[in-house]
C-alpha cells in the first residue's frame, strides 16, 4: 500500500510505506516496534483498527495490525497493554476474533533486543534522505541484475553522485530494498531487492 500524502499526520502518528494512512501510537517502544515492522520483510502491510462493534455498543480497539504471509494479526506489546475491565476485555477479544486477528505478541525485551534495535534506528535516521531518480534506478537495477549483495559492494557499483550508503538506507525506509536488521549495520550487511 502507498501512503496517501493528502492525509496530514499528527505528530504522534507513524508514517510508513507499508501503511495506507498514518498510524496513531503512544510513542516510545510502540514507535520502535513500528519502525522495525516497516523494515521487516516478513511484515507486508501495517494497519490500524480504532473502534468496532455497533453504534450502540462501540468497542475501543486501538490496535496496530500487521499482514504477513500467514494473514493479519494485531500487535500486542505486553508492557503496553491498556487496563480493561472484564467486560471491555471480553468485547475486545470477541471483536478481534470476529476479524480473524490473532495476537502478534512482543515483549519489551523483544523490541529492545540488540543488534536489531540499534540497526533499525540507525537505518531509520535516513528516512528523509532524498534519492534522485537516476541513483534510485541504478541501485535497484544493480540488485535486480546481480541479486543480493553486501552494502559495500552495492555502494562500489553505484558510487554517486550522492552518498550511495545513505541512498540505500533511504530506499530501505521506503520499502524498496531489504536490509537484514538482525545483524549490526556494516559493510558486509546484505541488501536485497524487494521485488
Amino acid at each position: 500500500m502507498r501512503f496517501d500524502h493528502r492525509i496530514r499526520p499528527r505528530s504522534a502518528d507513524f508514517v510508513s510505506p507499508k501503511a495506507s494512512r498514518p498510524i496513531p501510537h503512544a510513542g516510545g517502544i510502540v514507535r520502535d516496534a513500528l519502525l522495525q515492522a516497516t523494515l521487516d520483510p516478513e511484515i507486508l502491510e501495517i494497519g490500524f483498527l480504532g473502534t468496532a462493534g455497533t453504534e450502540a455498543r462501540p468497542v475501543d480497539l486501538q490496535v496496530v495490525t500487521f499482514r504477513t504471509n500467514a494473514g493479519w494479526r494485531y500487535l500486542d506489546i505486553e508492557v503496553c497493554r491498556p487496563l480493561r475491565s472484564l467486560g471491555e476485555a471480553d468485547a475486545f477479544d470477541r471483536e478481534l476474533r470476529a476479524r480473524g486477528l490473532a495476537p502478534y505478541t512482543l515483549t519489551g525485551a523483544d523490541i529492545l533486543k540488540e543488534p536489531r534495535f540499534s540497526t533499525a534506528r540507525a537505518i531509520w535516521t535516513y528516512r528523509r534522505f532524498s534519492v534522485p531518480p537516476d541513483m534510485r534506478h541504478r541501485l535497484l537495477a544493480a540488485l535486480a541484475e546481480d541479486g543480493p549483495m553486501s552494502l559495500h559492494h552495492l555502494c562500489t557499483l553505484v558510487p554517486g553522485p550522492l552518498d550511495p550508503f545513505a541512498s540505500v538506507l533511504s530506499l530501505a525506509c521506503r520499502n524498496e530494498v531489504e536490509i537484514d536488521i538482525s545483524t549490526p549495520l556494516s559493510r558486509s550487511t546484505t541488501v536485497r531487492s524487494r521485488s
